[in-house]
């Protein structure tokens, strides 16, 4: 018997070690990552990025937006929304914006703090046009379109999928930021026409 638990202490033991190595190495890539995006982000007034949204109302959007710039500490004027005759409420970056912010405000959107989804037909998508400070996995993609959405059927809550414009999508974990590729777009049908 203290044979078995001194071998189960062993396997617990080297369990640990792999999973705090894992870890240490998952922290130092996406702490890789996040400074290499950082520093490639020069603010453009002239961005082209759009967030357009569908299925919150305008106070709804405004109590949602204000809860995300102040958790983050970006000021108000990062900023701008909109309304469409279509029932949709775009958001403008005057001063741009961080791309991994707007991968969180995306997702933020879609899966606010303290509101309830259900019987809600939620849809959130970013418009952009890529460039380094997107994390993008290969510089030929820079210049490029691409659309920033949470994927249909999400069971992490914490990721966004990017669509270029050459088809090819990506996974972006928000533990690491790094961009991997999918087969399947998982484009959800609340975003169609958005």
């Amino acid at each position: 018997m203290r044979s078995i638990l001194i071998g189960f202490a062993i396997i617990l033991a080297v369990g640990a070690v792999i999973l705090v190595a894992r870890l240490s190495f998952s922290l130092r890539e996406a702490s890789a990552q996040d400074k290499q995006m950082a520093a490639a982000f020069v603010p453009k007034s002239t961005n082209k990025t759009l967030v357009v949204v569908r299925g919150w109302s305008r106070d709804e959007l405004d109590k949602i937006l204000s809860y995300f710039l102040s958790s983050y500490e970006l000021p108000q004027s990062t900023l701008e929304v909109s309304s469409r005759s279509d029932n949709t409420l775009v958001l403008t970056f005057p001063n741009d914006i961080p791309p991994k912010f707007l991968y969180f405000l995306v997702n933020y959107i879609q899966y606010p703090k303290e509101f309830y989804l259900t019987h809600r037909s939620i849809g959130v998508i970013a418009h952009v046009i890529l460039g380094p400070a997107f994390g993008i996995p290969d510089n030929a993609l820079a210049g490029k379109s691409a659309d920033v959405y949470v994927p249909s059927n999400d069971a992490d809550y914490d990721l966004v999928y990017a669509r270029v414009e050459t088809g090819q999508a990506y996974q972006i974990s928000f533990t690491d930021l790094i961009w991997r590729p999918v087969a399947d777009p998982r484009v959800p049908s609340t975003i169609s026409g958005l």
